[in-house]
């Protein structure tokens, strides 16, 4: 509890500025190419901005990078869901809530994404994005000395479907709307 509470108020001011250090060039390379849009709009590829950011920070950045590259602090799991095995050891409570975590950090992306990129508004492709996504990150945890876990993409990619479920909701139930036009209306 006490890390959502550092996260929030610490790491989100400053995801918020790169992010919007990040969305200036995007913004005045899209107003010269597509012309006017609404604001509603650049809110979304700002947050989509935040979003990636905010789990670049989460898996990679937390708990800063070991440059050292020892080659003993590398961990390896390409057995899916032995995290089962491990609840006795991790204790079912901090097991629950690692893998509530690895689902939730990945919904808002699953989310935005086939908004802000209508050529990922099949499942499978917001799927297979999602999942290039964190196989990058986790390749990455390996080789700065951290683990990199199969059951991680599992639950991340899981997330990032949920996420791809609740938009496809959304569209359902919001499709004929003006506002929703106008958030899912092309880059």
């Amino acid at each position: 509890m006490n890390m959502i509470i550092y996260y929030l108020l610490m790491v989100l001011p400053v995801v918020a500025v790169l992010s919007l250090l990040v969305y200036l060039p995007i913004f005045c390379i899209n107003k010269k190419k597509h012309g006017k849009r609404p604001f509603v709009r650049h809110l979304v590829i700002y947050a989509l901005i935040g979003v990636v950011l905010s789990i670049l920070y989460a898996t990679i950045l937390i708990d800063g990078i070991n440059i050292t590259f020892h080659p003993g602090y590398h961990l390896l799991n390409l057995i899916p869901f032995v995290w089962v095995k491990e609840t006795y050891e991790m204790g079912a409570a901090r097991m629950v809530e690692q893998l509530l975590m690895n689902i939730v950090m990945l919904i808002p992306l699953g989310f935005i994404l086939p908004i802000v990129f209508p050529s990922l508004r099949q499942w499978w492709k917001t799927g297979l994005c999602i999942m290039v996504f964190i196989l990058c990150i986790e390749v990455f945890q390996y080789f700065i000395g951290r683990s990199a876990d199969i059951d991680d993409l599992i639950m991340n990619t899981l997330g990032g479907l949920i996420g791809y479920a609740i938009m496809k909701l959304c569209n359902r139930c919001f499709g004929r709307k003006t506002w929703w036009k106008n958030i899912c209306s092309m880059i």
